[in-house]
């Protein structure tokens, strides 16, 4: 059932007041005070979320704004991708680059004509508000575990160059990076980076568990924790042995593969390799890429998704806090040599 069926369900279980009463409050919120300046809509405080706001002077050419509730001053950049940004048509013409085309930093840094540590942060900062969070899978849904070596790559002050690599065994062990990929066959996907080790069914369901619809159909190869989570979310589950690479008709995870198989060429061979740190990020943007390959106003439509996101910076300034998190509750490699670059971040309650 989609969320609007169940939410159709749910208010005509009420009864005529309390159906008055959710009519009314739905008619405010369409009526909330918004501002539309240099395309970028304010609808609320970033900090505390308060509609309630009013102008409080022009920082240069951008109106600021204070808010009522908690009396923080803020500007319609403010938690945004482009928050502190400075150079204002060189990162345009960035962004129109990265969405065009795959480009290492050494070669989109000479083409806008930045340093390296600029477009690194300038990356990362539109990285960071990409994630997309499914709505709901229905039809056949394909899912399986992708693999990457664990990598320290970039990380200084390490005592063996080799680590950052990760270990030149093979098999499922304590250094492969898992991937979790799952697509139905319409426009839903999901790439999430689960834990680094063999994965488990509360991993899976940590991931995409109670994001399918009654009438989706999971299809994999044999196993075991994903058998185990389907039954555990009562969902009907084909799988086939991994050599068959089909269950037969459209029984398959050929479109995962594909999708996998091109990840890997972006993140092993266009980008040179990547920090396991940073692996959500670039998956986020492939899966942003594919959404937009075919639609003519991809990039505006990327851009409008990214300017209301609010929390973006804070995302990019946590994002070694994150990391840490990971290491030490999906993994059994240790946690060393933390970055020493240190930034302010705008909203107190960050939630990692």
């Amino acid at each position: 059932m989609q969320i609007e069926e169940k939410i159709k369900v749910l208010f005509d279980m009420l009864n005529t007041d309390e159906q008055k009463k959710i009519i009314i409050a739905l008619e405010k919120k369409s009526k909330r005070r918004t501002i539309s300046v240099n395309n970028i809509t304010v609808v609320s405080c970033p900090f505390c979320g308060s509609s309630e706001y009013s102008k409080n002077g022009c920082r240069g050419t951008l109106q600021r704004y204070k808010c009522k509730r908690c009396n923080k001053v803020f500007t319609g950049k403010t938690g945004t991708f482009i928050h502190g940004i400075k150079k204002g048509k060189k990162f345009d013409k960035y962004f129109k680059l990265m969405f065009e085309q795959y480009l290492p930093l050494e070669v989109i840094s000479k083409k806008v004509g930045i340093s390296m540590q600029t477009a690194f942060d300038w990356r990362h900062k539109i990285l960071s508000g990409l994630k997309t969070i499914p709505e709901e899978f229905k039809g056949i849904t394909e899912v399986d575990d992708v693999w990457f070596l664990y990598s320290q790559k970039g990380r200084k002050g390490l005592k063996y160059s080799r680590k950052r690599g990760g270990s030149s065994r093979k098999g499922d062990n304590g250094y492969q990076v898992k991937l979790l990929m799952t697509a139905d066959r319409d426009k839903q996907k999901d790439l999430s980076v689960v834990k680094i080790g063999r994965i488990s069914k509360s991993d899976i369901q940590r991931k995409i568990g109670g994001k399918f619809n009654e009438s989706c159909i999971l299809v994999s190869d044999k196993h075991r924790s994903i058998s185990s989570f389907a039954k555990a979310e009562n969902i009907k589950h084909i799988s086939f042995k991994t050599k068959s690479h089909t269950a037969g008709k459209e029984y398959h995870i050929q479109n995962i593969n594909n999708m996998a198989t091109r990840l890997k060429k972006v993140v092993n061979h266009q980008l040179n390799g990547i920090s396991t740190k940073y692996l959500q990020n670039y998956s986020n943007w492939f899966g942003q890429m594919e959404e937009i390959k075919n639609e003519t106003k991809g990039m505006q439509a990327t851009k409008k998704k990214l300017l209301k996101s609010k929390d973006t910076w804070d995302k990019f300034v946590s994002t070694e806090k994150e990391y840490k998190e990971f290491i030490e509750k999906y993994s059994k490699r240790t946690y060393r040599c933390p970055t020493k670059r240190v930034w302010e971040t705008t909203v107190c309650n960050i939630s990692v």
